[in-house]
């Protein structure tokens, strides 16, 4: 049995699902993605049996994704309608069409399956999505992470409780202290079968080869606990954004060199070089480090070139803004809206087409040193350069490192970024009836 286990307080499957749907308002509607394995189907089957959707206080709908990967796939969707026509229960199915890539296909397939579980749930008229994530998923994940030595606590917090994705679909997890075996075990004993993929028996896969192990080094309390950490690291990194961090610019950011460097400060630091980069992934802790080494060894101004921004420091202030390299020119449909080089959502409200291309550098008076001001200007869309440029168009700025997944530990400093760029705010995704880690020192 996987470390932790055990001495682990775990719930069986009808005590979890009586306490998340506790949490939820009367008349919530609750979309779960059935894929028509063991975890999905037991979700599903003890959701249904859970006082408060017997008694009609929550209405539930299922949706399963058809990837076209294994010619199985059609036909294990119309098994999942028919069993949900069985519960009288609203299932829709969704295919991912198209052509699939040649590499990638994994994340490919992720990225597919949550935008279309975001439309379905949108058609379905669901207030959130619920996933199967177990506790067993919860370990192999961290262990995954550990063993590509992705060992900071943001690593190993594992899978969030609950997520926001791609800025409106509210996502729940409430078998993450759920065990695999009871979900068995809770199905059998109401003679009520799964579709077993036969992908999650080869171990030509990362997670399989862990699985069929069994041996994890952070048991569910570790886990549990770095949960926490977290959440309170990107809750003081929040606290800094907010007392240190000004934006003179569109983001071009201006931050207050900490007196000593800590995990918040450079966790801090780390999200708004992605930011104005409008990178998702974080620069890496080598990264930091060469950033660091460069602050501390030279005088006076320094300027480091990190994940397509230039941090330069002045004095005690670090101004972080997009480097030159690369800017795209992005052709604007009427009515249409695009992602302008991962920093900008531009949506154009006239009815002809616009081409967005990068400013010109133009004159100063900037609140910043010239310089740094020049650059910045030089990195933003023309449509932002005058009032006149921008007229039918709606520009905001975008947080790269939130806008396809925000993890629940990362609410807090997503809401400090969205007041510093005056992004607005990401709706709020908790339910009271999800197991979380506690806040803790």
């Amino acid at each position: 049995m996987p470390g932790g286990l055990t001495t682990f307080t775990t719930f069986q499957p009808a005590e979890a699902a009586d306490r998340y749907l506790n949490g939820h308002r009367d008349g919530a509607t609750v979309a779960v993605a059935l894929s028509g394995g063991g975890d999905s189907v037991g979700l599903l089957t003890a959701l249904h049996e859970a006082q408060a959707c017997r008694s009609g206080r929550i209405r539930l709908a299922a949706i399963t994704i058809d990837h076209g990967l294994r010619p199985e796939s059609a036909g294990e969707a119309a098994a999942m309608a028919s069993f949900c026509r069985m519960l009288s229960i609203p299932h829709l199915t969704l295919a991912w069409v198209g052509e699939k890539p040649k590499t990638g296909l994994s994340e490919a397939a992720r990225e597919a399956r949550y935008r279309l579980l975001a439309e379905g749930s949108r058609q379905v008229g669901a207030d959130c999505l619920v996933t199967a994530h177990t506790l067993d998923d919860q370990l192999e994940t961290v262990e995954m992470r550990r063993q590509r030595n992705e060992t900071s606590l943001r690593g190993l917090a594992g899978i969030a409780p609950a997520a926001l994705f791609l800025g409106s679909l509210v996502v729940h997890r409430p078998f993450l202290k759920v065990n695999r075996t009871a979900i068995r075990a809770y199905l059998n004993e109401r003679a009520i079968g799964w579709i077993d993929d036969p992908s999650n028996e080869n171990p030509r896969y990362e997670r399989v080869r862990l699985r069929q192990a069994g041996q994890f080094a952070l048991d569910a309390k570790a886990i549990f606990d770095a949960a926490g950490r977290r959440a309170a690291l990107a809750a003081e990194a929040a606290r800094y954004v907010t007392a240190h961090a000004r934006m003179p610019l569109p983001l071009l950011f201006a931050l207050d060199l900490p007196e000593q460097t800590e995990e918040a400060t450079d966790l801090a630091l780390a999200l708004l070089i992605a930011v104005a980069g409008g990178q998702t992934h974080l620069p890496g802790q080598a990264q930091l480090e060469r950033l660091r080494l460069a602050l501390r060894t030279e005088e006076g101004g320094v300027a480091v070139s990190l994940g397509r921004t230039v941090v330069e420091r002045r004095k005690g202030v670090l101004y972080i803004g997009r480097d030159r390299r690369n800017l795209p020119s992005v052709e604007l449909l009427p009515a249409g809206s695009v992602d302008w080089d991962g920093r900008f959502r531009i949506t154009n409200e006239m009815a002809e087409a616009r081409i967005v291309r990068p400013a010109d550098m133009g004159e100063g008076g900037d609140p910043v040193p010239s310089r740094i001001g020049r650059r910045a200007r030089a990195t933003l869309p023309d449509c932002l350069r005058t009032r006149s440029q921008c007229e039918g168009l709606v520009v905001r700025p975008l947080l790269a490192p939130f806008e396809t997944v925000l993890p629940l530990f990362d609410k807090p400093l997503a809401d400090a970024l969205c007041l510093l760029t005056g992004r607005e705010l990401f709706p709020d995704f908790l339910s009271p009836g999800l197991e979380t880690a506690p806040i803790s020192g």
